[in-house]
């Protein structure tokens, strides 16, 4: 935020873009009755009329806070929450708070619950410090922030995705991890996908002993914070999709936060149960696309940091160019090429740095063939190359088969006749609707052009 913009100023920006956002009709409604009260640290402080008060923060819950902290951040480059406080009572409340304030939980409450270790699963490297932000992530950043600093309010439950290696457990953990700071007695529990269902199906092994049954439910339902990553592992398997529904509702209906990773949109992980999806829209998600340039060289240089390193800007800036694939490869380059200067005695110069993007292949591209785009295509929608290839009519499947067609005519010289050949012997017809169709879903759909460009990028880099 620019030293010169005032309050006054910054709520005229935002407000404009609501405006643009909202229209005329809810804009009247929802945020033309607040009044301006000003800053306050990170918050935006709000009078609202008490008799309109429970229908206007019940719509910024749903609408309009994520929209407001997005303008904010975008204008300031900082994470600035809305926050209310009533004309008649001057209570202060921020979204999903209501208009009263929050109550401690008594000390007889807190005994309920099982002690609860924040060691488990934290790593205590992943902090909002560390993590780079750049025009991939910026939003997920700013929204992870609130989440830390207010959890179980504005966004529950909110969840990440995008593809591997992109920073979404680092950026979960941080949330954990500045929570926990926060608050040393909070019980936190970060798990992956996999160890919910471990833990459950562990429990359900010990047969009569119901006890264990009744600690998972209480270890689980018991926190003020559950972190859970790789959500679409859950996909095909009902009993622990239940299992988490169940704890989903007793954590939310007690105002505790969840944070989830998936590697794509909730909607788009097969054989996920309806009732999941709808809580999981209830929240917020968003998605973390691949680091431009000027974001892995600035993920460089924290690293170089970090290690106490002196590496020339023309050198990173090469493994930065050539290095796009993800975060993670990206800091593999780094170790390796760390590797060679502090243990072989090579020179932190741009030869050495060749050396190494030989060595894992960085200048070297995947060919893109139609067997490389329907095994990638297949792996994401999580079904095989022979039944897309096959004439069964399931939903996913089509879908998957129509994606992968598409990619196919976009990326390769093939011919309609050819793709089809490739595809089961279809029809010249059956290619030109599927591209047909999906190519207009891009045109139409913002979701599903950041998908196929997703996808496309992983067929290039042959991951």
């Amino acid at each position: 935020m620019s030293d010169n913009l005032n309050s006054s100023e910054l709520w005229d920006k935002i407000s404009f873009s609501l405006f643009q956002d909202l229209g005329a009709i809810s804009f009247g409604t929802f945020v033309d009755p607040l009044s301006p009260v000003g800053l306050e640290e990170n918050r935006f402080v709000f009078k609202v009329p008490s008799e309109y008060a429970d229908k206007i923060i019940n719509q910024w819950n749903t609408e309009i806070s994520m929209k407001f902290v997005e303008y904010a951040n975008k204008i300031t480059g900082k994470f600035i929450r809305p926050e209310f406080r009533s004309t008649d009572e001057g209570i202060t409340a921020s979204p999903n708070q209501g208009m009263s304030p929050l109550s401690n939980q008594s000390e007889s409450e807190s005994e309920k619950h099982i002690p609860f270790s924040q060691d488990a699963g934290l790593d205590p490297d992943y902090t909002f410090e560390k993590f780079v932000v750049g025009s991939g992530n910026e939003n997920a950043r700013a929204i992870a922030q609130a989440v830390a600093e207010g959890p179980g309010k504005v966004y529950n439950p909110y969840l990440i995705y995008g593809g591997v290696g992109l920073g979404k457990t680092h950026l979960m953990q941080a949330i954990g991890n500045q929570y926990a700071k926060d608050n040393p007695n909070a019980r936190i529990k970060y798990a992956t996908a996999e160890d919910f269902l471990n833990d459950f199906t562990n429990s359900l092994r010990k047969g009569g002993d119901t006890n264990a049954t009744a600690l998972f439910k209480k270890t689980y339902r018991s926190l003020d914070m559950l972190l859970v990553d790789d959500i679409q592992f859950w996909a095909g398997k009902p009993q622990v999709q239940e299992e988490f529904f169940n704890t989903f509702n007793a954590l939310t209906k007690a105002n505790k936060q969840i944070v989830m990773t998936s590697d794509r949109y909730p909607n788009d992980i097969p054989d996920l149960q309806d009732r999941l999806k709808s809580r999981f829209e209830q929240g917020v998600t968003s998605d973390i696309q691949k680091p431009d340039v000027q974001t892995r060289v600035a993920i460089l240089r924290n690293m170089q940091d970090q290690n106490d390193l002196d590496i020339p800007n023309d050198v990173l800036q090469l493994i930065g160019e050539t290095v796009d694939d993800n975060v993670r490869t990206l800091e593999g380059a780094f170790h390796k090429f760390e590797a060679k200067i502090r243990f072989m005695n090579k020179p932190a110069t741009i030869e050495t740095a060749k050396t190494i993007l030989d060595e894992i292949n960085a200048n070297k591209k995947t060919v893109v063939t139609v067997d490389r785009i329907q095994q990638v295509v297949a792996a994401y929608y999580m079904q095989t190359v022979d039944d897309m290839k096959s004439g069964r009519r399931q939903s996913d499947l089509v879908m998957a088969r129509h994606v992968a067609i598409y990619l196919t005519r976009t990326m390769t010289d093939m011919s309609l006749p050819q793709i089809g050949q490739a595809f089961g012997n279809r029809d010249h017809s059956s290619i030109s609707h599927a591209f047909t169709k999906i190519e207009e879903q891009v045109e139409k759909e913002a979701r599903m052009k950041e998908m196929i460009q997703a996808l496309a990028e992983d067929i290039r880099s042959g991951q």
